[in-house]
């Protein structure tokens, strides 16, 4: 009878956490977008001293030996170092040693506007500004600072760019002399942080005559 009444619990356990992780997975999802790269499955663990989301490897994309099937669907599980900035906290021996879970990092979407000027320079020589300003999720969303934006000229000028965004989300780039008849595009890449990776939306390239 006690060795009953002891799995009657565990059960009842299990069944509270898969309740919680639910719950919890639902919040996530309507409040905040995918972290670029990696995919949020709702999979959830406490490191003991919060409850934090676990970042899996998006489908059809198995190279983590630990690996978890929901819906019909495997997913790898992403590994990292202990001690990486996307430790999770929670660790599993490994044939290659001893890995962390890596967490998963919830960012907003990086919704970009590129505004372009030119200036004459000298007789038919002009100069062309690339402004790109990083907002989240919307364009009236609030300005995303100290971002890495990394960008390309392309046409009259050809260059890879990259820079920090102020407090105003914003970053400027500017070319040598371009001659008249040309024109130039700027094109956004990527925007990243020093562990992370934005997915973007809005404008990523934008063209101007000269």
């Amino acid at each position: 009878m006690r060795r009953t009444k002891s799995y009657k619990r565990i059960w009842v356990l299990l069944i509270s956490v898969l309740f919680t992780v639910s719950f919890l997975s639902i919040f996530y999802t309507e409040e905040i977008s995918a972290e670029k790269g990696f995919q949020d499955i709702g999979l959830r663990v406490y490191n003991g001293t919060q409850i934090v989301a676990l970042a899996a490897e998006p489908a059809g994309t198995l190279t983590s030996p630990l690996r978890i099937a929901k819906n019909g669907v495997i997913y790898g599980i992403v590994l990292v170092e202990p001690g990486d900035a996307n430790d999770s906290g929670v660790r599993i021996q490994t044939s290659s040693g001893i890995k962390a879970l890596r967490k998963y990092v919830f960012l907003p979407t990086a919704y970009l506007s590129i505004a372009m000027s030119k200036r004459r320079v000298f007789l038919t020589w002009y100069t062309v500004t690339a402004t790109v300003t990083v907002t989240e999720n919307t364009s009236s969303g609030p300005p995303i600072s100290g971002v890495t934006v990394q960008g390309r000229w392309s046409g009259g000028y050809n260059a890879t760019v990259s820079g920090i965004t102020n407090a105003n989300g914003q970053v400027s780039w500017t070319t040598v002399g371009i001659g008249e008849g040309s024109w130039v595009s700027f094109t956004v890449n990527r925007i990243t942080t020093v562990n992370n990776e934005y997915d973007l939306a809005g404008v990523l390239s934008r063209s101007i005559g000269i």
